[in-house]
């Protein structure tokens, strides 16, 4: 056969094949959204250091003074979050406290926690992260189960850490 045939046969093989590849991985995208990670599997994420993810909480930031006899722990952020999760309320970068900002990556494989796993924000905040995922029940599960949990404001983590943060 004709090397020069050969090539463009070669080439189109690969060329399906990367087409192929990239239409899998759009669907996986897509099914790892509608698949909600269970509060259990978070955890067990969050303790393996060699597992890189971010965890947005998307409840408001603090209680306001008219809830707050009202309100429990797990309706805002300051009352309990998970540790090193990321303060977002309502996914806009215009309610989150200033040195959260500079933590927030979209790139990043990202878990959306709000109070109780409410599809309709998960929704509106996957449009900001394209490898996210729900938290199934929010931080009301989280908080159920009785994992660790971190109180009061927001503080950066310090440079250079590592390993897993729970």
């Amino acid at each position: 056969m004709n090397p020069k045939i050969e090539r463009i046969i070669y080439i189109g093989i690969i060329v399906v094949l990367a087409g192929l590849l990239l239409s899998f991985g759009k669907k996986d995208l897509q099914l790892r959204k509608q698949i909600p990670l269970t509060v259990e599997e978070l955890y067990k994420k969050l303790g393996n250091p060699k597992i890189n993810i971010q965890v947005i909480d998307v409840r408001p930031y603090e209680v306001s003074e008219e809830e707050e006899d009202e309100a429990e722990d797990t309706d805002y952020y300051s009352g309990v979050h998970i540790p090193g999760a990321i303060p977002l309320p309502d996914c806009d970068e215009s309610k989150a406290p200033e040195k959260a900002l500079p933590q927030i990556s979209p790139y990043i494989p990202t878990v959306i926690v709000s109070k109780d796993g409410d599809p309709e924000i998960f929704k509106k905040c996957s449009k900001k992260f394209p490898f996210a995922q729900n938290l199934k029940g929010g931080m009301v599960a989280w908080d159920e189960e009785g994992y660790p949990e971190d109180e009061g404001e927001y503080e950066p983590p310090a440079a250079g850490g590592g390993g897993g943060c729970l």
